[in-house]
């Protein structure tokens, strides 16, 4: 967490790097109106803002700038979490069809591609000057204490290493061979003729840079979302296991990388803890409880968000995430009293994305009792009304398909549900709620857990008897109603709009960025948002140990640690599976149920060699995908990008 005092040195660091990327002056330009310091040090020579402790800090931290637009944020969702089989959306031109559906909108113009392309581009920038000046002649003059190890030059500098080779490994992933820039503008100028490396190259760069930062980073940093050692061996575990794709099946190379990334995992696993889970808790249930989010035990590597002071870029401006998968409230959730401009669940204003079939079926288990709570830890599925009571009126009572026998104005426990809302004065002092605790949300209403009573609208992911629905006070439906699972044959289009039209709005809506306690309005939460964690890493060693044939005991052991940890402590040998799970189809199912909505399942399908016309279109994934391109392995080259380069038609545009 970056304090008041730290914010002023992190702008005048922001400020003084201006000067060499001009794609940021629009942002620094608005930092700099706040009035912060009189003295302009965009104009202050690098040369002597960089050697002094205050610049080289400032620089470091500017480095961290850009991964704001990578996550929480639809621009990081799009090019990672899209276009798999976890998530769909019908649109064909716009609302972000391009790249959940690959569809013929996308191209070198599509401005989510740009911004991503942009703010990793910009990472690196930061992080080779940052670099540069750590090693660079005269680098001796920085200023920086030598105290500790989090404060020595070393350590300052493996920050940037983290972060280049983090914007790299991205960089790679999307666009391929692209530009491998490890210059500073500092030293080398502005780029004119773009010269294309190869995706080893890419690789060899980022393995050392995360190796180098490994070894100087500290175990621990005192403000949140610093990288640490962890956050460097978790990525040099992930790095090592992607880069297995560029290699054949059984070929001595994958099979050292493999190794490699098993080595790097497991001293993550050796040297970090989960949530243990008890009789009323299940580790994966402590992991996302409210209380935890700004000290978790188990995150590596988080994007952290200042919920006191809202120093951050765009300020209050985070956390829109949960807006993207929620519900379309607004539709009708809100016939059965759902507030669709409420604050548990967020302003229905952006709804974009819902979950596929595969993913609600078949990654997850679809039954009430299962012992694995990751589905109830990820979504809403039960949502509970914004008022004190909703009276169901006779016509929708009628259009819902509800019992018409049972509508009795005599009997009003029939069609009336009771609430179980407070408002933020009532909250306050029980640090329910960040937001109702500053004092300016005293008449917003808060839709309460827990009370079945005031549920008003469910939409769990296994089946429902339409029978039982009918005589619901509640609107209920299972994916049977709400999605169509009608088909034939393996690569028939079921799962996508229901038959029904009318229940066609309706789905369980992610809740992983609908952190209660720090919203800051129905729109934004400022809650942080972990990158790496400790469950992932765990199936990262899993993955690898199947593809080099090593260590496959104890990675049966890990996967069902992971598992384990998703259950309560009574139900913990339900969870556990054989060595017969021990292959890449279930893992990615593992991988689903622990990390979907995370923005690393694009990589997942690509480093397993899902990402192709076949997979992808088998019943119950994307019913909205008609044909995936190889070129659709790689992401368009920006035309901002061409426009400025004197060799575009030699750069190429990777096939669009």
């Amino acid at each position: 967490m970056i304090t008041d005092k730290k914010y002023k040195k992190f702008v005048k660091g922001l400020m003084a790097a201006a000067s060499l990327f001009t794609f940021h002056l629009a942002l620094l330009t608005s930092l700099a109106s706040c009035s912060i310091d009189e003295t302009n040090y965009s104009s202050l020579d690098q040369e002597i803002v960089y050697p002094t402790q205050a610049g080289y800090d400032g620089l470091v931290e500017a480095c961290y700038e850009n991964v704001y637009y990578l996550y929480g944020k639809m621009d990081g969702i799009d090019l990672m979490e899209m276009g798999t089989d976890l998530w769909m959306n019908e649109s064909r031109s716009g609302s972000h069809g391009e790249l959940t559906n690959y569809n013929e909108n996308l191209n070198t113009s599509t401005g989510v591609v740009r911004v991503v392309w942009n703010a990793l581009y910009g990472t690196v920038a930061y992080c080779n000057t940052a670099i540069y000046y750590a090693n660079a002649p005269g680098a001796s003059s920085v200023a920086l204490p030598d105290a500790s190890p989090a404060g020595s030059r070393s350590a300052k500098a493996a920050e940037a290493y983290f972060l280049r080779a983090f914007a790299n490994w991205h960089i790679v992933e999307n666009w391929g061979g692209v530009v491998l820039n490890t210059s500073s503008i500092a030293e080398a100028g502005a780029l004119e003729n773009a010269e294309r490396a190869n995706e080893e190259d890419f690789y060899r760069l980022i393995i050392s840079d995360l190796k180098y930062a490994a070894d100087n980073l500290p175990e621990t940093q005192a403000d949140r979302g610093r990288a640490t050692k962890w956050s460097a061996l978790a990525m040099l575990a992930k790095a090592y296991l992607q880069r297995t794709r560029l290699y054949p099946d059984g070929s001595a190379e994958r099979k050292a990388c493999a190794d490699s990334a098993w080595l790097a995992a497991k001293q993550v696993i050796d040297g970090r803890q989960l949530y243990a889970s008890d009789a009323t808790q299940s580790g994966s249930t402590k992991y996302w409880l409210d209380a935890n989010n700004k000290s978790n035990l188990e995150n590596l590597f988080i994007e952290a968000v200042d919920h006191v002071n809202g120093y951050n870029p765009e300020w209050w401006n985070r956390g829109r995430t949960r807006q993207y998968y929620q519900m379309a409230i607004g539709s009708a959730a809100q016939d059965f009293g759902i507030s669709s401009d409420g604050w548990r669940y967020g302003r229905a204003n952006a709804t974009v994305w819902r979950p596929t079939l595969y993913l609600l079926q078949t990654c997850f288990e679809p039954r009430e009792d299962t012992p694995d709570t990751r589905f109830a830890d990820s979504f809403y599925y039960k949502y509970y009304i914004g008022t004190k009571q909703h009276v169901v009126s006779k016509s929708n009572w009628a259009k819902y398909g509800k019992d018409v026998s049972l509508y009795n104005t005599r009997r009003p426990s029939n069609y009336t549900i009771t609430g179980n809302v407070k408002t933020a004065l009532e909250l306050r002092g029980t640090n329910f709620n960040y937001y109702a605790d500053n004092g300016t949300a005293t008449d917003a209403v808060f839709e309460l857990e827990g009370n079945d009573a005031a549920m008003g609208c469910f939409t769990p992911n296994w089946d429902l008897d339409s029978a039982w629905c009918a005589q619901q006070k509640f609107l209920a439906a299972g994916p049977n109603q709400y999605m169509d699972k009608v088909g034939d044959g393996p690569t028939a289009k079921i799962g996508g709009l229901a038959k029904n039209s009318n229940l066609r709005s309706l789905q369980p809506s992610l809740k992983k960025f609908s952190c209660v306690r720090y919203l800051h309005s129905n729109q934004e939460c400022e809650q942080d948002i972990a990158i790496l964690r400790l469950t992932d890493i765990y199936l990262v060693a899993v993955e690898a140990a199947v593809i080099s044939g090593q260590h496959l005991s104890e990675a049966l052991g890990y996967l069902n640690t992971v598992r384990r940890h998703a259950a309560l402590s009574t139900d913990a040998n339900k969870m556990d599976v054989t060595a017969a799970e021990l292959n890449i189809d279930f893992i990615l199912q593992e991988r689903a149920r622990e990390l979907c909505g995370e923005q690393w399942r694009w990589y997942d399908l690509k480093r397993t060699g899902r990402l192709n016309q076949q997979y992808l279109t088998e019943a119950g994934k994307n019913p909205f995908i008609t044909t995936f391109n190889q070129r659709h392995l790689v992401r368009p080259i920006p035309q901002e990008f061409l426009d400025q380069i004197a060799n575009a038609s030699e750069f190429g545009t990777n096939g669009y």
